[in-house]
């Protein structure tokens, strides 16, 4: 007899959701912000550009401490873990694109921008995890 048990009972296919999800939406929220640093720089007129870096790192780590807050809200345990894994994930999209766009090598600010963005989303994990929840 067959198992009526579906892929949603899998647990690692639940990890494996709200990694993707986590990311995904660390994804938007960082292209929104983005988009809202572009309308700023365009309206400015000048821009720094001594800060423009810094403040896509500041970005990449929002946007990854937000990709493992989701996460773990989802899956609702290994916070520290499951966050990290999505903030990876999240840098492994940031990665290729870039890579895509620019056509150059890798550096060593992309090494420090995936520890950088790894922990922030190991850090976004917890506090998903230890938020209670207003329902009741």
């Amino acid at each position: 007899m067959r198992s009526t048990k579906n892929m949603y009972g899998n647990p690692a296919f639940g990890a494996l959701r709200a990694i993707m999800i986590g990311a995904v939406t660390g994804a938007a929220i960082c292209a929104a912000l983005l988009g809202a640093l572009a309308l700023l720089f365009v309206s400015a007129g000048h821009i720094p550009q001594g800060m423009i870096s810094p403040l896509i790192i500041a970005l990449s780590v929002f946007s990854s401490f937000a990709a493992g807050f989701v996460c773990a809200r989802i899956s609702r345990k290994m916070g520290l873990i499951y966050g990290a894994l999505s903030g990876l994930f999240l840098f492994a999209l940031f990665l290729v694109s870039g890579l895509i766009a620019s056509h150059e090598a890798l550096s060593v600010t992309a090494g420090i921008r995936m520890i950088v963005m790894t922990l922030s989303g190991a850090l976004g994990g917890a506090f998903g995890v230890s938020r209670k929840s207003k329902i009741k």
